[in-house]
């Protein structure tokens, strides 16, 4: 690709596999929970594939020449936000379903480093990519209130 290019995002074939293997382990965590075999495995695996969307979704944001994350503490702080949703949403799935199966403690750890990683996230996070539109119109006298 030469520089005259337009930008066209990431490599969608990372995005791809990391939505395949995510997709695939919550219909394998949702089949091990119902055939009552360790879910383990398909904790692990749901833990790849979203690695991998983490990763390109980092990736992306850092690569956009239209993003305002142009810094790579800014897409490692993106990163760790996403992580922490996950961490969040799925300790959440694995501390209820904790009643059938043995991994409840891990779903509690799991919520715990939620809260650690979208508190460093959020320190790392460049806060003026999102601040600095809001600011920016609160800012301007000459803009009307309707117009914002």
């Amino acid at each position: 690709m030469s520089d005259t290019d337009d930008w066209d995002g990431s490599s969608p074939w990372l995005f791809l596999l990391g939505l395949l293997i995510f997709i695939g382990s919550v219909l394998l965590f949702v089949v091990d929970l119902i055939r009552g075999v360790d879910v383990l495995r398909s904790i692990a695996a749901n833990g790849v594939g979203t690695a991998l969307l983490i990763a390109w979704a980092a990736h992306d944001t850092l690569r956009n020449p239209d993003s305002e994350v142009g810094s790579p503490g800014g897409a490692a702080g993106t990163a760790l936000l996403l992580y922490g949703l996950y961490l969040l949403g799925s300790g959440l799935v694995i501390t209820v379903t904790g009643l059938i199966h043995d991994h409840a403690t891990l779903g509690f750890i799991y919520l715990g480093l939620a809260i650690v990683t979208v508190i460093l996230g959020y320190a790392i996070f460049p806060k003026g990519a999102v601040l600095s539109e809001e600011t920016d119109a609160e800012d301007d006298p000459t803009e009307s209130p309707a117009e914002s």
